[in-house]
């Protein structure tokens, strides 16, 4: 069984929950490569008041970046990358670390004296730093020859519910995704990008996790699954 590493989201570990070819052997979530671009900075008082053990695990990684630990583990397993966790500002400390403002990460500091500095997604200093991580991965991949890397080049999909769709920016947060997804080409090569033909990414009505315009259907998992079975079979 082929083993498998995500630096995501649920867009894609959701799929290897129907998979039987595939074992998740690892899953960071809640960050970005604009957050691992920066020094660690754990707050255990902030991560006592996340009662999921499944989300304080989440924000603990984003805030120790234990990521790039986690990637010198990998033996060259399969490394899946996709970036529907940007979406999530960052908060900015002065010795240069930061936090993700993930929804747990909000809740939890809501009783916590505020530090730092809130950097938007949208902005260029975030940008700025999302492709300094990129560049330091591609480094460590390199380092560690590391080679067996994709990219899930999912976009946001419309829900058919106004009130999410106008707040969810998807226009502009596709023409982020199409800017970085070349990014990651050049860093990766054209054989790292899964790409979808028109029509098969949709939103799910009906999904587990509620209706978002990142949640799809099972259609959306079982391409993803195919594609990544083909090119990781032509690398056998």
């Amino acid at each position: 069984m082929k083993k498998v590493r995500i630096l995501g989201s649920c867009v894609t570990r959701d799929a290897f929950e129907i998979a039987t070819d595939f074992e998740l052997v690892d899953y960071t979530a809640r960050t970005s490569l604009a957050s691992l671009a920066t020094k660690s900075r754990k707050d255990s008082k902030l991560l006592d008041n996340i009662k999921s053990t499944f989300q304080k695990r989440m924000v603990e990684r984003d805030m120790t970046k234990r990521f790039w630990l986690s990637l010198e583990e990998s033996e060259n397993d399969i490394f899946v990358i996709d970036l529907i966790d940007d979406r999530f500002n960052l908060k900015l400390f002065d010795d240069d670390s930061s936090h993700t403002i993930s929804s747990e990460y909000k809740k939890a500091m809501n009783s916590q004296r505020q530090e730092g500095r809130i950097v938007k997604s949208s902005s260029g200093e975030f940008k700025s730093l999302w492709e300094a991580g990129l560049r330091r991965l591609k480094q460590h991949c390199y380092e560690l020859k590391l080679d067996k890397i994709f990219v899930n080049c999912v976009y946001y999909q419309p829900t058919g519910d106004h009130s999410i769709d106008s707040s969810s920016n998807i226009a502009e947060k596709n023409q982020y995704l199409r800017e970085a997804y070349l990014k990651l080409e050049d860093a990766f090569g054209r054989h790292a990008m899964i790409e979808y033909p028109e029509g098969i990414i949709k939103a799910d009505a009906n999904h587990k996790w509620g209706l978002a315009p990142f949640h799809f259907t099972a259609e959306t998992y079982k391409f993803f699954l195919s594609e990544l079975q083909k090119k990781t079979s032509q690398d056998l």
